[in-house]
Parts: structure tokens; sequence; C-alpha cells
């Protein structure tokens, strides 16, 4: 069967649209993931976090996380008493913001806090420290990996 140049035309545009319809509602199925949800004010709170992470980086001593066994062990500076530290412990997935992890900051007598990683999928975390001491507020970022 011989096609004229008419319907070869036809044929094309046909085509075209039915791989554009397809891509489309492809990429529109998919879900996008945002680091937050309210990206804008904390856009405009970003000074603050640099002055936090300036002030940590300060310190004689840093925040210590390590992963022992089935467990993330979070070492807090000794020049802080553990009853003054306050905040919140944040294991952010990067792959996927359902998997987040939020944690209260409930130290032992020797600055410590452990937290079961059994639980965790394994791959890459993000740890992300935020307390406050007299009022000062400080911020730790750091990855690990779960295996």
């Amino acid at each position: 069967m011989k096609l004229n140049w008419g319907t070869g035309i036809l044929v094309f545009y046909v085509l075209f649209m039915a791989v554009s319809i397809w891509f489309i509602s492809f990429a529109m199925s998919k879900d996008v993931n945002l680091v937050t949800d309210d990206y804008y004010s904390k856009e405009i709170k970003y000074q603050e976090q640099i002055d936090r992470v300036k002030r940590t980086n300060n310190l004689p001593e840093k925040l210590k996380v390590k992963v022992l066994g089935e467990n993330i062990v979070f070492r807090f500076p000794s020049i802080f008493k553990s009853d003054k530290i306050e905040g919140n412990i944040l294991l952010y997935r990067p792959s996927n913001r359902y998997y987040d992890h939020s944690l209260s900051i409930e130290l032992n007598k020797n600055n410590e806090q452990s937290f079961s990683s059994e639980n965790l999928l394994k791959g890459l975390w993000k740890i992300k420290v935020d307390w406050t001491v007299d009022s000062l507020t400080y911020f730790n970022e750091e990855n690990i990996m779960v295996n």
C-alpha cells in the first residue's frame, strides 16, 4: 500500500499528539517532594540559621553523631549541662520526606542520647540537630549512612 504525503503528515501529527498526551499524563502523575512545605518562611529566617551555624562552629567541642550497631548516638558538647539543653533532632531522608523522623532532645547525665536505627531504611540520612542553651540557639547538620 502506497501512502501519499498528506497521509504521512496526518500519521505524524497523530503520533506526536499521542506521545505528548502520554508524557503530560505521566509527568502529572509523579509526586513532587519539596524539601519543606513552608520553604518561603524558612528562606526569610536564613540569616538566623547562619548565625546558629557560626555559633556552633565556634564551640570548642563539637556535637558528635555516630552509628554504633543498631543505634545512633548523639553526644553533645560537655561544656553544656544536660538539663539545660532543649531542642529537637530531625532524621531527614533526602529521597522521600515521608520517612523523616523527629525527636525531642532527652539527654542522660553524660550529655548523650541514643536512638535505635532498627526502623530506618538503609542508606543516606541527614541529621539536623537544633538546640538551645540559655536562650542561645545552635544548629548542626551531618550525613550518616545506615547499613
